[in-house]
């Protein structure tokens, strides 16, 4: 027996298919059917039914599998010790962040880790706050940098930072000419917003000044799953408005400055957190992770 024979009992558990088990530890499957023959071989128990579609462990199957993820869990947990007494932030730490920050939050720190700790190997995922939640779930991740308050409870939330939003303006809008503007004067049916934006604006408490909130669609088009920028450059070619974080500001030149306006009254923010699961045994990384991203964001 050893820890692959496990990690491979455990991966058709989760899929109920020995070929998507196989993808996922990178093996032929030829090789991972053979190691559990030779796991069930050893021990003279049969630990899948492959007669029955999908795979489906057997009653004693059941009990070693769950047995296979206590030891590979203790395993994970020694190594992470290990490797906090040598005092050097080491090993592998999968982060998702939400699509409509990853563009102008990576690039101020990934850099300046990568170098600083060399012995770190950091996988970077953009995913939707269900596609984290699921992957939580799965143990599939160490970590998620989103916008609070994230939609599973039982997640610590360690605060990054606040951020306002900024509003875009073409220079043929009437707000063009205004130097900061009121929320309550913005049109909102004018607004051509990704929906993770319409869903996150609508939600809290201090927007829902009007009893109906409308966004704009781009006449029979609705934008679902593109990026803020492809939104900004819509607004660049054809005209409108649209809702940017103000770290997407750092990116603009002189010309594209010129049409973003401050908000006011409120002043729309979001609390940007980097969400863990609790009692989680890669603290260490995730405080370096965190030290990273707040020395390089900009002083304003």
């Amino acid at each position: 027996m050893n820890f692959n024979q496990l990690k491979y009992i455990v991966a058709v558990d989760r899929h109920r298919n020995f070929a998507r088990a196989a993808d996922e530890c990178e093996i032929a499957q030829s090789t991972l059917s053979k190691e559990i023959q030779r796991l069930e071989k050893e021990f003279n128990i049969m630990i899948f039914d492959r007669s029955r579609h999908p795979v489906t462990p057997t009653m004693k199957g059941v009990d070693l599998i769950q047995q296979a993820k206590k030891i590979l869990e203790g395993h994970k947990q020694f190594v992470e010790i290990a490797r906090k007494m040598s005092n050097r932030p080491a090993g592998n730490f999968r982060l998702g962040i939400l699509p409509m920050l990853a563009p102008y939050l990576l690039p101020l720190f990934i850099q300046s880790l990568s170098h600083k700790n060399p012995e770190l190997n950091l996988e970077i995922l953009e995913l939707t706050a269900k596609e984290m939640q699921t992957l939580f779930e799965e143990d599939e991740l160490d970590g998620a940098i989103v916008i609070s308050p994230f939609i599973k409870e039982g997640y610590y939330e360690d605060p990054l930072f606040e951020e306002d939003f900024v509003l875009y303006v073409s220079s043929q809008h009437p707000l063009s000419k205004l130097k900061e503007v009121s929320w309550p004067d913005i049109p909102l049916q004018e607004l051509i917003l990704h929906e993770t934006f319409k869903n996150y604006l609508i939600s809290p408490d201090k927007l829902k000044t009007k009893s109906s909130i409308s966004f704009k669609k781009l006449s029979n088009i609705n934008y679902h799953h593109g990026s803020l920028e492809t939104i900004r450059k819509i607004i660049d070619r054809n005209g409108g408005i649209t809702l940017l974080p103000r770290l997407a500001c750092l990116y603009m030149g002189e010309r594209r400055l010129k049409m973003v306006r401050p908000i006011i009254n409120p002043v729309l923010s979001r609390k940007i957190v980097l969400v863990t699961p609790r009692g989680f045994e890669k603290n260490r990384i995730t405080k370096v992770i965190k030290k990273e991203i707040l020395s390089n964001l900009p002083a304003q």
